[in-house]
C-alpha cells in the first residue's frame, strides 16, 4: 500500500519506528536500521535536516525508514525533547509520514498522537483482541478528547452465516463505533512478503489484504493524509 510506483510519489513516505527496545520495521523491510541513538544523544543539538538524511534507511519501493536497533534488555531513557524534534523534522521533510507506536505510553506519545491526522488500533480477530481493541480505543478517547481513534481488525475471515465463528456484526457490536475496517486474513501472502522484505503488491498485485487496506486507509481526502503523520498502535 505505501509502494510508490510512479517516480513523482517516491520519496514522499516515511514509516518512523519508535519503540527503541522493540523495534521490528527494519526487519520486516529487509533494511539496516541507521538511527544512531549513541551518536545522536550524545550531541542532540546536531539533530538537523541534514543528519536526518544520513540516518534514514530507503527501501527500493520508494519507502523510507527511520528505525534504530532494538534494545531489548534496555529502558527507554529518550528525551521527549529529543523524539518531538525528530518527529517534527521528519514531517517536514516528508509529505506522509507513518508512526508505529510502541504498546507502552511514553511521556510524548499525547503530542504525537495530538499532532496525527488519523490514529488507528490495530488487532486481530479474537474475543480478546477485540475486547483490547475496544478498551485501547476508548482509553485513547477518553484521555485526547480531540483525538479520533479507529480499530483495524486484521487476519478477518467472513463466516458462514449458520458458523460457529465471530462474524461482522459481532465485531461491529464488540468495538462499538470504533471500527474502521477489517483485512481479509491471507498469513502465506503476508508471511512471504515479510520474509522478503517486499510490499504485498510485488508478491501478488490486487490481493485481499491490499484492497482491504485501500479502504481503510484511503477513504478520505488526500489532502487530509497529506496534512500531518499517522499513528498506528499495535495491541495484538
Amino acid at each position: 500500500m505505501l509502494q510508490m510506483r510512479d517516480a513523482k510519489e517516491a520519496d514522499t513516505t516515511c514509516l518512523v519506528d519508535p519503540d527503541w527496545q522493540n523495534s521490528a520495521c527494519a526487519d520486516y523491510l529487509d533494511l539496516e536500521p541507521r538511527l544512531d541513538l549513541d551518536e545522536i544523544m550524545s550531541a542532540p543539538e546536531r539533530l538537523d535536516a541534514q543528519l536526518l538524511e544520513v540516518m534514514l534507511s530507503r527501501h527500493k519501493c520508494g519507502l523510507s525508514l527511520i528505525a534504530t536497533k532494538s534494545r531489548p534488555t534496555q529502558a527507554n531513557f529518550l528525551d521527549p525533547a529529543f523524539v518531538l524534534r525528530l518527529l517534527d523534522l521528519v514531517s517536514a521533510r516528508f509529505e506522509r509520514v507513518v508512526i508505529d507506536l510502541p504498546r507502552s505510553w511514553e511521556t510524548w506519545t499525547d503530542q504525537v498522537l495530538l499532532g496525527s491526522s488519523r490514529v488507528f488500533v490495530v488487532t486481530d480477530m479474537t474475543v480478546p483482541g477485540l475486547r483490547a481493541g475496544r478498551r485501547w480505543a476508548s482509553a485513547v478517547a477518553a484521555r485526547l478528547p480531540d483525538v479520533k481513534p479507529k480499530v483495524i481488525v486484521n487476519r478477518f475471515e467472513q463466516q458462514l452465516l449458520f458458523g460457529t465463528g465471530l462474524r461482522r456484526v459481532d465485531v461491529e457490536r464488540a468495538l462499538d463505533g470504533f471500527l474502521a475496517g477489517t483485512v481479509s486474513n491471507n498469513y502465506k501472502l503476508v508471511r512471504e512478503a515479510i520474509d522478503r522484505g517486499l510490499p504485498l503488491e510485488d508478491i501478488k498485485a490486487g490481493s485481499n489484504v491490499s484492497s482491504d487496506l485501500k479502504k481503510i486507509v484511503f477513504n478520505q481526502s488526500t489532502a487530509e493524509l497529506r496534512s500531518s503523520p499517522t499513528s498506528l498502535s499495535n495491541v495484538a
